[in-house]
């Protein structure tokens, strides 16, 4: 799989995230303070037949439960056609004192799908009363986004959202990993590359894509992680099918390696 970030995505792919956009300059007018891409297109390894496009949006104010229904009902009809989106849409005042985990206004994934779905016929929007208030996974969305992360629209990543402690960006991706650990037979190459990205962060303080981290970790990990490291990259960029079997003991040791790991230095930040 050659490199694709937003700059050498399809045509398609840019539309997609400029129908997104165009929605929340809409919706939020008046209460947008920045649109911000990170994960996989804005690290450059996009794959358009399996990734998501990750957004962070920034508001001034919080959300009112009106506006948060018409965003809801848009982003129904605009995900999936043709990539999945995740999206989260978090309020200033929350981050001005920082908080693990962070508060959020309004998550939408492709998980979410047919409950949100079910509120929209049933009319009482319980699970959007209903979602939980703070998300594990924002420190490290917003790490990646303050560092390496794509501005499209309104005031640059590094100028809005907060530097965040580096203890907190390890309980963060931590938790991904113990989520992956319980997933591990529908998301090995995830898991396994997740696990690379970390241990570079732990080694060398780099925020890694997938495929970077993989690369990296191909000749620094213990010798006995490389042959599966080096198969779930080539299954990720396409060189290997994504049937082929990947040993998922191999794959939780070195998950758990990783995470003791990080546990470890939590406790020294």
């Amino acid at each position: 799989m050659n490199s694709i970030g937003w700059n050498t995505c399809p045509e398609e792919t840019k539309q997609q995230v400029q129908q997104v956009q165009a929605e929340l300059s809409k919706q939020l007018e008046g209460n947008l303070t920045g649109i911000y891409l990170h994960g996989s297109l804005a690290l450059g390894c996009f794959n358009p037949s399996s990734s998501d496009i990750d957004l962070l949006v920034l508001t001034e104010r919080k959300i009112l439960l009106p506006t948060k229904k018409s965003l809801v009902h848009s982003l129904l009809s605009i995900s999936g056609v043709p990539h999945p989106i995740e999206i989260s849409f978090l309020c200033q005042g929350n981050l001005t004192s920082w908080r693990y985990p962070t508060p959020f206004e309004l998550h939408f994934s492709e998980e979410w799908r047919e409950r949100f779905r079910e509120d929209l016929t049933i009319g009482n929007w319980k699970h959007l009363s209903e979602q939980p208030q703070t998300d594990t996974d924002l420190a490290a969305h917003i790490t990646v986004a303050r560092q390496r992360g794509i501005c499209l629209w309104g005031v640059p990543p590094e100028k809005v959202f907060p530097d965040i402690p580096p203890k907190d960006f390890l309980a963060s991706v931590i938790s991904d990993l113990e989520w992956t650990l319980e997933r591990l037979d529908q998301i090995s190459v995830t898991g396994i590359l997740n696990s690379c990205r970390t241990y570079a962060y732990l080694q060398e303080r780099r925020i890694c894509s997938k495929e970077e981290g993989a690369v990296w970790a191909l000749n620094i990990l213990p010798v006995e992680f490389r042959p599966m490291v080096k198969m779930a990259l080539a299954i990720y960029r396409g060189e290997r099918s994504e049937h082929d079997v990947i040993d998922l003991e191999g794959a939780k040791r070195l998950i758990e390696y990783v995470i003791s790991i990080a546990k470890s230095r939590i406790n020294t930040q």
